[in-house]
């Protein structure tokens, strides 16, 4: 799963620099013109050039459970997208009320089914069919946890 975030920064003329996010815990690199970005020294540093030529060094600062990181220029910080609200994570995390009833199986499924529903809210999908996706996705979770519940009872002692 493979998306691709505009990234509107001023001084890079008409250059298209986008924000790709790969995998389902959303591995992140900058790409500019659909080429990837050089790598810098530093641990999450890319390096940009203006049409100038200026080497100009960006920073990924990532969020907490968000797939979506900030960027830092020059000490100012930019936002890709809006962070995520309070109720957007309440209802991705449905699914961790798994870890309750079962332990250390149940907050591993909620958990997988949390950052699948993270993707969901970050993904280009409307707005409506996320929430009903997400809804599914906790529903799911459930399902499978009573199922291995009632087939593995030795994994629940």
């Amino acid at each position: 799963m493979v998306s691709h975030y505009p990234i509107h920064l001023s001084g890079f003329g008409k250059h298209k620099i986008e924000l790709e996010v790969t995998g389902l815990l959303g591995k992140t690199k900058i790409i500019v013109d659909d080429l990837p970005v050089e790598r810098g020294n530093k641990k999450d540093e890319y390096i940009l050039y203006r049409p100038d030529g200026t080497r100009v060094s960006v920073f990924l600062q990532g969020m907490f459970f968000d797939i979506i990181p900030k960027i830092i220029i020059n000490g100012e910080t930019f936002e890709i997208l809006p962070p995520l609200k309070w109720h957007q994570y309440v209802f991705a995390g449905l699914g961790l009320f798994l870890i309750f009833y079962g332990g250390g199986v149940g907050g591993i499924l909620g958990m997988i089914s949390f950052i699948i529903n993270i993707r969901l809210l970050r993904s280009f999908l409307s707005s409506g069919l996320r929430y009903l996706l997400i809804l599914f996705v906790n529903v799911l979770a459930f399902f499978i946890f009573n199922l291995m519940l009632r087939t593995f009872p030795i994994l629940f002692i």
